[in-house]
């Protein structure tokens, strides 16, 4: 175990213990609780009945009063309580994702697989073990969402890259604030759901009366019920002006229900969204940033007189007195006498013309600040990777000891690699390493692109739209062969290269549906489609003749290999990329391996 994972199972440890102190307390309060309740009843019927009637009022409030406190903060522990787990898991995962152990982490972004895109089915982006499913931090579907597009829609400018690369580093400096991030949105149980309609909402601008005038009987009928309810109760005046006035109440209650019930309802369907992106944005509002783009995200949540989170609560309290209407008893006494529900409305309408502008932009903040974070987590737990730097003048891939990030550190081989402006053919025996590097090289690029540190002790690359053909499957229900689904694939592969744009290709084991004389003839004609001065690409076959083409274009067109060795009947490989074309086959080697007999 690395200095790295002991330091996150330090971590974990600490939160534990800190969990467990907390929780003796929260023992200790729930039995005080429990005495205050049992005691002060006791107490107040007492004095009640063998002391004086205002003592034992005067008692009984005393003894409420310090109930609330047990139970306000008994409700702060259990909360304090969930963090420290929180904050053990998330540092328990961070080891697993050091020790190789985090393929059983919920969240792998299969929905965002696509068979179509350029390169993301190919390079395990998402999916389960992909990219997404070892990085992602985010719990928000904002978070998500933009993660998925850093890493499925890089960047191409130069500028933008480094700008995000800068915000990503300072980020990995500082873990307890990604942590905390984490460890809030982890308490939002549906913040991975889209707030599309709650933005809506607050972007809305909703009216519950047709005229303001009408709010005035909001305070003025309230005001005449309870005042003459009052005069009839101690000066005997008549009932009928407070009953009449009540009854005017409840059928402005009835006739303005449909529409506060529908406004309530699709807000507090919200609520615990609503919590946990207040106590979010908290946490980016308290942390001190040096870097421009971070501080330039961090600033948005400040335009108004309140930041973010302070205007998140105020909605987050009002959402939460309207939830009295659970209390169906309660609601209907409080509703039908002072308007609850539509004073709670109008509160919200206020809060809409004040804030809700801005709610979008708040969400998309704290959303960028997720997605950044995730990024970050990599060189947190590899900080011996490196920083690409970009090549803005031809086309290169340049790297020193590039592995490939998802294969943990004790099974990774890395290499050395450079390719100049040219189309690289890289042979070998089967299992030798060859799809292996390609998506290696793939993968670290999306990363660099990303503005992520990359699995290499150097990495120099210029700006590429990186077009693959992989992993490709047949489709039985489209009548589409897997050679027909490769040649689909390939021909996105050169109709893009029409667009004279920086590209990377890389295809492995061209045309493996068909016969080895179609194979190599077809591979051939790849290769003159795509050897253009605008592309660089890297070409996986089992057909030594197509190693003949280094040959035939000045210098353009290199061969690559991996080797296998055999020693007392074993069959090794050191996964190490050499110069030149491989000269031998292993498939026999395999099948003796796996148990087939061989019949010569």
């Amino acid at each position: 175990m690395n200095d790295q994972a002991v330091g996150y199972l330090e971590r974990c440890e600490q939160f534990l213990t800190s969990k467990m102190q907390m929780e003796k307390l929260s023992n200790v309060i729930s039995n005080l609780r429990l005495a205050t309740l049992l005691s002060g009843i006791l107490l107040t019927v007492l004095t009640y009945y063998y002391a004086s009637k205002p003592l034992s009022y005067g008692l009984f409030c005393i003894i409420l009063i310090f109930f609330i406190f047990l139970v306000v903060r008994h409700d702060r522990i259990i909360k304090q309580i969930n963090i420290y787990s929180s904050l053990a898991e998330i540092n328990k995962a961070c080891q697993q994702r050091i020790a190789g152990d985090w393929i059983h982490f919920a969240d792998d972004g299969k929905e965002y697989m696509d068979s179509h895109h350029p390169y993301i089915n190919d390079l395990d982006i998402f999916g389960h073990g992909s990219l997404f499913h070892w990085i992602n931090t985010a719990n928000s579907y904002h978070g998500r969402e933009f993660l998925k597009d850093m890493l499925a829609n890089p960047l191409k400018d130069v500028d933008s890259i480094k700008r995000r690369q800068k915000a990503v580093k300072e980020l990995a400096a500082k873990l307890g604030f990604c942590q905390n991030l984490q460890c809030w949105g982890m308490a939002g149980k549906d913040i991975s759901s889209n707030p599309e309609n709650l933005i809506i909402y607050a972007e809305s601008n909703s009216s519950l009366f047709p005229s303001n005038s009408l709010n005035y009987l909001l305070y003025i009928l309230p005001g005449i019920t309870i005042v003459s309810f009052g005069m009839y109760q101690f000066l005997g005046y008549s009932l009928y002006i407070p009953l009449g006035s009540l009854l005017l109440q409840i059928i402005i209650n009835i006739a303005g229900s449909l529409k506060v019930t529908r406004i309530i309802a699709s807000l507090y369907s919200h609520k615990n969204k609503i919590e946990v992106y207040q106590k979010m944005l908290e946490v980016i509002e308290k942390e001190e940033f040096d870097d421009e783009y971070l501080t330039e995200l961090q600033a948005v949540l400040f335009h108004n007189t309140k930041s973010a989170s302070q205007q998140i609560k105020i909605l987050d309290n009002m959402v939460g007195a309207l939830s009295i209407r659970t209390n169906p008893f309660i609601h209907v006494i409080i509703n039908n006498i002072l308007f609850w529900d539509f004073h709670w409305v109008l509160a919200l309408e206020r809060w809409q013309e004040t804030s809700g502008r801005s709610f979008r932009g708040w969400i998309h903040a704290l959303g960028t600040f997720e997605a950044l974070c995730s990024l970050a987590l990599i060189a947190q737990l590899n900080p011996q990777w490196s920083y690409p730097a970009f090549d803005l003048n031809g086309l290169l891939i340049k790297t020193t000891d590039m592995g490939h990030p998802l294969i943990n550190e004790k099974a990774r081989v890395a290499n050395d690699f450079v390719i100049d402006n040219q189309i690289c053919i890289v042979t070998g025996s089967n299992m030798s390493g060859k799809t292996t590097l390609l998506r290696t090289i793939g993968v670290n690029l999306v990363l660099a692109y990303a503005g992520a540190a990359v699995c290499a002790r150097n990495f120099k690359c210029s700006i590429l739209d990186i077009y693959t053909s992989m992993r490709v499957t047949d489709d039985l229900n489209a009548g589409i062969s897997t050679f027909y689904a490769e040649l689909l694939r390939i021909k996105m592969i050169i109709e893009y290269s029409k667009e004279q744009q920086p590209m990377l290709f890389l295809i492995d084991e061209v045309f493996r549906g068909t016969n080895t004389r179609d194979r190599v003839v077809g591979a051939r004609n790849v290769l003159m489609n795509l050897n253009k001065s605008w592309i660089l690409g890297l070409i996986s076959t089992h057909d030594f003749e197509l190693c003949d083409f280094e040959n035939d274009n000045s210098g353009r067109i290199i061969n690559l290999h991996f080797t296998e060795t055999y020693s007392e009947g074993e069959i090794s490989f050191d996964y190490q990329l050499k110069p030149g074309r491989c000269n031998t086959a292993n498939a026999k080697y395999l099948m003796k391996l796996v148990g087939i007999e061989i019949i010569d």
